[in-house]
């Protein structure tokens, strides 16, 4: 396709569009913008580094070297199949190596990668391989005792435009099927074909989806530089202030946290270790064995590695610094890894669709770390805006929607341009729909979604605040706070509470220790339910919307 003025407009812009020219020419200005591919970043740090460790599992270790030649074979065997520039390849795979090839492979050859979670089945499988149009996927042939490769073949009638599926450790079955380990050895015969992929930095290369907390989750699309770009900044960071860093990620690489720890290690130059399937025991022992520096994770990872019943029989003293993300860190989680392992961990926010906004850093002022999701990032901007006229801006203190601007933010919605439009405006704010305020230093304060907030007669609650009192409480393992309908109120607080195993908890007690802190009555429980667990996104967030819904449902029957 040829644009007016004879400019040639590449696959990727005709399907996923471009950022603006003024937007582009912005952050190139500005040295944000460094216009690097995934894989050429990763082919500089290679020929840097080639015998260094970069990935390590429990059972292989592969080196820089190695895994840029896996790479290069499974982007020339994957343009051999007839997979190429703007098509999507959704990966179904645990965090296994595989996975990291993919992410590089994928990239030289033109492709965006496209992550499923392990979790999903044919059901949720079907949706997302139809709404994204994909032309391959990836799955295991097996996994946790669950055949995804039996499971997608059931599928292929009704997505015509899957013209591949590729097994990973396991067998390949019929017409347009192949193992990950035969497109590799074709590959490598022909890596010749590499030669005539063009990628450009502001082509599309990842997609992903918003957990869907709030509803119909949305399908955000990033660019080499909107991504590659904060993670070469992040890399020659890490290299100067800590050469010696470790990666451990619990989180899993179809979630966007888990999925960046590759190009952190592509862009630093350092090891990352793999777990294939979260066990507390099994990251204890490669903490011990790789003397991992770095570990992240949601509050659930860390929570599960620190309280495991074999912790102190293992030595974590490496463990210099804890990234958690993914979902709400309570002020008490923060206080245990200062207290177990000595380090100030980073409290930060962001979305998918921006990767990082604001985060603490360690010189930061402790209660600053505890209650804050701190500063914005360099080359980040931070507004809080009223939630129902945004050329309005928030006073300190005062609570509105945060408004997010910087170079990381996604290219837009796939097949969805009217929300595109709805989250940003024509200066390159991006408007997240959650709510904070800054206060007078300058540190953000998470409130919530726009979507949980509770109102009670007119008073507006913020669940997080009443959630973060609730979780001191030294018998409460896990809480969510939602509104339940109410006739005379609109809404009144309900609270949904995990107790620590062996313990009971009732609301006069909860109530009690609210009071004791001095807080308003109307952010007090009115109502409590007592969970054995949380319902969860695979992302390992609580799942807002269900809780919102049983409670509804818990009036209904009342009034029965």
């Amino acid at each position: 396709m040829v644009a007016a003025g004879g400019t040639a407009v590449s696959r990727s812009a005709e399907r996923f569009g471009r950022f603006p020219e003024a937007y582009r020419r912005h952050w190139r200005d500005a040295g944000m913008w460094v216009d690097e591919t995934l894989h050429g970043l990763f082919d500089r740090t290679a020929a840097e580094r080639p015998d260094a460790v970069a990935v390590v599992t429990k059972d292989e270790r592969i080196t820089f070297a190695e895994l840029r030649e896996r790479s290069l074979a499974l982007g020339a065997g994957l343009l051999g199949a007839g997979i190429g520039p703007a098509d999507v390849v959704a990966v179904q795979l645990p965090n296994w190596p595989e996975f990291c090839e993919l992410q590089i492979g994928l990239s030289r050859a033109g492709a965006v990668i496209q992550p499923i979670h392990l979790v999903f089945r044919e059901r949720e499988v079907r949706s997302l391989l139809h709404f994204c149009e994909s032309a391959a996927v990836v799955v295991p042939e097996s996994f946790g005792g669950f055949d995804y490769a039996e499971a997608v073949r059931g599928l292929r009638d009704g997505l015509p435009d899957l013209r591949l599926v590729v097994v990973a450790r396991g067998e390949a079955r019929g017409d347009g099927e192949l193992t990950l380990e035969d497109l590799k050895a074709e590959g490598r015969k022909h890596l010749d074909r590499l030669d005539a992929v063009v990628v450009d930095p502001d082509d599309a290369f990842y997609m992903n989806f918003t957990s869907g907390t709030e509803g119909r989750p949305k399908a955000f699309v990033h660019t080499h530089n909107s991504l590659v770009s904060a993670f070469r900044f992040l890399g020659d960071m890490l290299k100067t202030m800590a050469p010696d860093t470790v990666n451990l990620a619990n989180s899993p690489m179809t979630h966007s946290f888990g999925h960046f720890t590759t190009y952190q290690t592509v862009a630093a130059g350092v090891p990352m270790v793999l777990v294939d399937k979260y066990r507390p025991l099994d990251v204890l022992e490669l903490i011990e064995r790789e003397r991992v520096t770095t570990v992240s994770g949601t509050p659930a990872h860390l929570a599960g590695i620190l309280h495991h019943p074999e912790f102190g029989r293992f030595d974590t003293s490496s463990v210099k610094s804890v990234a958690v993300g993914g979902a709400r860190s309570s002020p008490e989680l923060i206080e245990e890894l200062e207290r177990v392992w000595g380090i100030r961990t980073a409290n930060a926010y962001g979305l998918g669709e921006n990767v990082t906004h604001t985060r603490t850093m360690p010189w930061d002022p402790p209660e600053k770390v505890r209650d804050t999701v701190g500063k914005p990032l360099p080359g980040t901007e931070l507004r809080i805006v009223s939630p129902d006229d945004r050329a309005r801006e928030m006073p300190v203190g005062e609570v509105g929607e945060i408004a997010f601007r910087g170079p990381t933010l996604c290219l837009g919605y796939f097949k969805q341009p009217e929300l595109t439009v709805a989250t940003r405006d024509d200066d390159g704010w991006f408007y997240t729909g959650d709510l904070g305020f800054v206060d007078g230093d300058g540190y953000l304060h998470f409130a919530g979604r726009r979507t949980e907030v509770i109102n009670r007669g007119g008073t507006k609650i913020f669940p997080k605040e009443v959630e973060d009192l609730l979780a001191t409480h030294p018998d409460v393992q896990d809480v969510a706070v939602v509104g339940m309908p109410d006739d005379r109120l609109g809404e009144r607080v309900c609270a949904y509470v995990v107790p620590r195993p062996g313990v009971t908890l009732d609301l006069p007690t909860l109530a009690a220790h609210l009071e004791a802190q001095q807080v308003s009555r109307n952010k007090v429980p009115e109502e409590l339910v007592v969970l054995d667990e949380m319902p969860m996104t695979p992302t390992g967030k609580v799942r807002k919307v269900a809780l919102q819904e049983d409670a509804a449902a818990r009036v209904r029957e009342e009034g029965a």
